[in-house]
């Protein structure tokens, strides 16, 4: 295994529990190692630090897996078995894994560069499809080992009796779309079945729902689909926005409330709030705006199924929100992808999220609530609330901060890495 020696005074973080290392705290250059090599690192004093893999090429030069000098096979099967059981073990102690949910959260459960995300099919019988998505060279290497160890944990579990989905009722599809990966110079490629399911094209997938209602079936196109098909980490925000809405509806009697939902993607958010409306006595009215014909041909069905009235608007809201009128909506969702993937976009995102909740404010009717996000993580939390109160200003609108959101539990983050909280959410009312 290569030896990588640390500056003098560097490995304080690195033993703290930071996972990453920048090329500027080596002794020496990283240039000498091949992409994803498995790496040793050292203090100046020639001490044990960790074991991980580098990149000769990337600011992050190095991430690490292991901090336990006796763990000398980080790559293997057995070592990937010990981390994806015990990020498992986590989501049932979270009482997460009726539902569809994140397994593996990448620097949140040891494993950086590697997310699986779970998604419980609906049916009488369980089953499931485990999306396998790896962002650096080094998590590229070590997929073989990834999945032998997955495959040993889907037999592990389904053997306990506790309604698990069998390994032959098991999908595995591997995601390497990211754009992330060009950074780390390996291929950008299509997601492709390991281990299709059963059928192909969309799959009805299984929820967490309202408290005390149940989990609530999407239908979803994991393959054809952003990101890996759905996405996982507004469950805390979507409760807590049920909540409000719920409370919202006793002062708007007589009427469907209206509902925006800007990057709409399959009507997650117009789907949840049609259901817990419908659970409150109230109808919901849904405008679902994508760019995306197929996610809003989803977002269709899905919000149609959940009991709302539902019209869909095809729309690059980033360029114009022209054709949606001022004022006309008791709840507007503005959600939109990360706009800020490396640094030297951020100036240019900050521009965008400003316009775009401006123009979700000004369609705000007075009294109304606003539910906002952000899930750029180079986009600082007091950054994104300095931007929003820009756009306030810019809509002539008042708005007060009632909540604050996050991700989800299954989204976990190291005490010592905040880089891993990237989520941001607002709730906000819009006084009249």
């Amino acid at each position: 295994m290569r030896i990588w020696t640390l500056k003098r005074g560097n490995e304080g973080p690195l033993r703290q529990g930071y996972p990453w290392v920048f090329s500027n705290q080596l002794a020496h250059s990283p240039k000498d190692a091949a992409p994803g090599e498995w790496v040793e690192l050292r203090d100046f004093a020639g001490g044990f630090v960790a074991r991980g893999y580098g990149h000769p090429h990337s600011l992050i030069c190095f991430r690490a897996l292991s901090r336990d000098p006796a763990e000398d096979a980080p790559g293997e099967p057995e070592f990937f078995h010990r981390r994806l059981a015990g990020a498992a073990a986590l989501r049932r102690r979270l009482g997460l894994t009726a539902h569809s949910h994140r397994l593996c959260f990448a620097e949140g459960d040891g494993l950086p560069g590697l997310i699986v995300d779970r998604y419980r099919l609906a049916g009488r019988d369980p089953a499931q499809v485990l999306v396998v998505e790896s962002t650096t060279a080094g998590m590229d290497q070590a997929l073989p080992a990834v999945l032998a160890a997955l495959e040993r944990l889907v037999h592990e579990e389904s053997a306990t009796g506790h309604d698990m989905p069998a390994w032959e009722r098991t999908g595995i599809l591997l995601d390497a779309s990211s754009p992330i990966r060009a950074l780390e110079e390996v291929a950008v490629l299509p997601k492709a079945w390991h281990r299709p399911p059963a059928a192909d094209g969309p799959v009805r997938i299984v929820v967490a729902g309202p408290a005390g209602a149940g989990p609530v079936d999407f239908t979803a196109d994991l393959a054809a689909g952003q990101k890996t098909g759905f996405f996982l980490d507004q469950s805390r925000n979507l409760a807590l926005t049920e909540d409000f809405v719920a409370a919202l509806a006793r002062f708007r009697p007589g009427r469907p409330l209206r509902i925006l939902d800007l990057f709409c993607y399959v009507g997650q958010w117009g789907g949840r709030l049609a259901r817990a409306l419908a659970l409150a006595g109230a109808g919901a009215d849904v405008t679902a705006v994508d760019a995306s014909a197929s996610a809003l041909a989803l977002a269709q069905e899905n919000i149609a199924a959940l009991g709302g009235a539902v019209r869909t608007l095809r729309l690059d809201i980033i360029e114009s929100m022209d054709g949606l009128e001022p004022a006309a909506f008791d709840i507007v969702i503005c959600d939109p992808p990360a706009l800020a993937r490396r640094k030297k976009d951020l100036h240019k995102a900050v521009r965008a999220y400003q316009k775009i909740n401006r123009e979700a404010l000004l369609r705000v009717a007075p009294g109304g609530l606003i539910v906002t996000c952000s899930c750029s993580g180079l986009l600082a939390e007091e950054q994104f609330l300095e931007l929003l109160g820009h756009a306030a200003f810019q809509a002539r609108r008042s708005v007060r901060w009632v909540a604050r959101g996050g991700q989800g539990p299954d989204h976990p983050v190291l005490a010592n890495f905040p880089e891993g909280r990237y989520l941001k959410c607002w709730l906000g009312m819009v006084d009249e």
